[in-house]
């Protein structure tokens, strides 16, 4: 019969225990071993409105793990016209938007990428969109929220995959991350003058096309720009919003009889 001390059994499985815990902490980050939980039944995720995806799970990432990015939908009010980006190495339609440096704004970001890929100086376009964020304390439309703002009209998440890289900004495999991008609205006057050549060396490749909203929808979802037709058609969507509230004010205001109108067949 053989036996088996039980003063050996602790001892063994602390040292065990050691070597675990020395392999992942690694350049001096630990890494979480806490033993997960028993699956419990997950809840079908809540849908927000019509035009955003359903809720994602609470998440948290290191710095290595993610990435911040600009976009901007450009309008050309005095025409309707929009801003589209075709690659001709690669053959696709996108919308510019770009990665935010370091201590940069995501706003200067949005402007700066705005710039460089379509050669065109954009400014933010304010619209009545529905944020979240609230109005400043002090200002005149404080507590409300239904002003005219330049805040994102969307953020959208991409995850990508394992890839090499010169210099990796933090220690351990590079497993792939999360790529969050804010889209805001820009325009660009009547007199809109278009400049070449000021991309990275690697967008070239890049033209810029001033098209009808439709046409360029059509070429957004021919090459796959999906999430970017959806961008350009929502920012549309708040500029014609706006513009109708806008021409209602000053309506109101060249002629008060028709507010008196208004009021009286409500």
């Amino acid at each position: 019969m053989v036996t088996t001390s039980s003063s050996n059994v602790p001892r063994e499985s602390h040292q065990q225990q050691q070597q675990q815990q020395r392999s992942t902490q690694s350049y001096g980050y630990h890494r979480n071993t806490h033993t997960s939980r028993p699956p419990q039944s997950v809840p079908a995720p809540r849908t927000f409105s019509q035009i955003s995806s359903p809720e994602i799970p609470n998440s948290i990432f290191f710095a290595s793990d993610f990435m911040i990015g600009a976009g901007m939908a450009i309008i050309q009010p005095s025409t309707g016209k929009v801003v589209v980006l075709y690659e001709s190495r690669r053959g696709y339609w996108f919308l510019p938007k770009g990665r935010k440096d370091i201590g940069e704004t995501i706003e200067h970001a949005a402007l700066r990428e705005a710039y460089e890929e379509s050669g065109y100086r954009a400014g933010f376009l304010p619209l009545y969109i529905p944020t979240n964020a609230p109005a400043a304390p002090g200002s005149p439309n404080y507590p409300s929220r239904h002003v005219l703002n330049t805040e994102p009209v969307y953020i959208s998440t991409r995850s990508w995959g394992p890839r090499r890289r010169r210099r990796h900004p933090a220690p351990g495999d590079d497993n792939g991350g999360e790529y969050f991008t804010f889209w805001y609205v820009g325009q660009i006057p009547e007199d809109a003058v278009h400049e070449d050549n000021t991309g990275m060396p690697d967008e070239q490749n890049y033209t810029s096309h001033l098209l009808g909203l439709n046409e360029a929808l059509d070429k957004l979802y021919s090459t796959g720009g999906t999430v970017e037709a959806n961008v350009l058609k929502i920012a549309y969507q708040c500029w014609q919003y706006t513009e109708e509230i806008l021409t209602r004010e000053a309506t109101r205001v060249s002629d008060p009889s028709q507010s008196t109108t208004e009021s009286q067949g409500a």
